[in-house]
């Protein structure tokens, strides 16, 4: 099994969305300009900061399913669900011309790519060696 690697990408999604999560908290106002959203109004930094808790504690649950992935397959789940779910929305969005192409593709990109890693990474039970019929035989009796 490729445990090893897919220990590695939930703990980094873990970190970046921790960090992710504590910046949106932090400083909702840096995100808005990051990401070119100008005159919004004051309220949007507590719907942002709201956001942040949910990446935050995401990537606190990616921690937990590092540490036994297939005991935790939910979180690996999880990550491609919202993979395939945040770039849907970003070419919805791109689509119905809300955002730009600036704005929205570094999310889109790296949600497809992460989706695309988990899947590539989801842990899969053994497949069985099919025995061969002179083998599958019972032994002769004893004499």
């Amino acid at each position: 099994m490729k445990l090893t690697p897919l220990r590695l990408l939930l703990m980094l999604d873990a970190a970046v969305l921790f960090l992710l999560g504590a910046l949106l908290i932090l400083a909702p106002g840096r995100v808005e300009q990051a990401f070119h959203f100008r005159d919004l109004p004051p309220a949007v930094g507590y719907m942002i900061g709201l956001w942040g808790c949910v990446i935050a504690t995401l990537g606190i649950g990616y921690v937990v399913a590092a540490t036994n992935p297939i005991r935790h397959v939910v979180w690996v789940q999880v990550g491609i669900a919202r993979g395939m779910l945040e770039c849907v929305l970003g070419v919805v969005y791109l689509a119905r011309g809300i955002v730009t192409f600036q704005q929205a593709s570094f999310g889109i990109i790296v949600a497809a790519l992460i989706s695309l890693a988990y899947i590539v990474l989801y842990p899969r039970k053994p497949r069985l060696v099919a025995k061969s019929e002179s083998s599958a035989q019972p032994p002769p009796p004893s004499a």
